[in-house]
């Protein structure tokens, strides 16, 4: 997880973002205990039963349209013989300010994860990491934790600026946003980067090729 600039839409929204997102200066140093992730996980599906209400309300309303959840089902049913574990995951999960796109691989329990935020002035706004399946889990290479429960991710890790554990929440996956779309606007030697990343997993925004 990435620092995340306020949104400045609204002084109540700003105040909100600031407030409610992670604030982790770097990357985790470990992942979260398994007492301190069942204590997240309580947190999660609290929020998952009973969504805030006010700026933060889009976690209540589904607003993907017929089309997005058709494609989205389309995609997960074709990569389910492949990579079976990892199928609940995939998709772009959305957040406040961020997106989160889960990508298969070919190999199998793995993932590769590009976070779209916005930046702090001297950052881009686009992360990659990859991610292996664990237990219901997938354990990232950012040591953060992802979790699921019906339509909504958690992102459950370890503040680095005080050692407290957190977690961030998505919902609502739509399908994959293409690789080229995805980096539009970042350096070219950062866009190089993240596809030889993605390579090297075996990660694909495109169906599994028939056997």
């Amino acid at each position: 997880m990435k620092n995340r600039s306020p949104l400045t839409i609204t002084i109540s929204l700003a105040i909100l973002a600031a407030t409610s997102l992670p604030i982790v200066a770097q990357q985790s140093k470990r992942y979260p205990t398994e007492n301190q992730l069942q204590q997240l996980m309580n947190q999660f599906r609290n929020f998952v039963d009973s969504p805030p209400e006010g700026s933060r309300g889009f976690y209540l309303r589904d607003t993907r349209n017929a089309a997005q959840s058709q494609k989205l089902i389309a995609f997960v049913r074709a990569w389910l013989p492949v990579n079976p574990d990892v199928v609940p995951f995939l998709g772009q999960w959305t957040a406040l300010e961020e997106t989160m796109n889960i990508y298969p691989s070919t190999i199998k329990g793995q993932v590769c994860i590009i976070e779209t935020f916005i930046p702090p002035s001297d950052e881009i706004g686009i992360s990659f990491a990859k991610g292996t399946i664990s237990g219901k889990h997938i354990r990232t290479s950012e040591r953060t934790i992802l979790v699921l429960k019906g339509n909504y991710l958690g992102v459950a890790f370890i503040n680095t600026s005080n050692d407290r554990p957190g977690i961030y929440e998505y919902a609502w996956p739509k399908p994959l946003r293409n690789l080229a779309e995805l980096m539009r606007g970042i350096p070219q030697v950062d866009r190089n980067r993240f596809l030889q990343q993605f390579k090297e997993a075996g990660c694909t925004e495109s169906l599994p090729k028939q056997r």
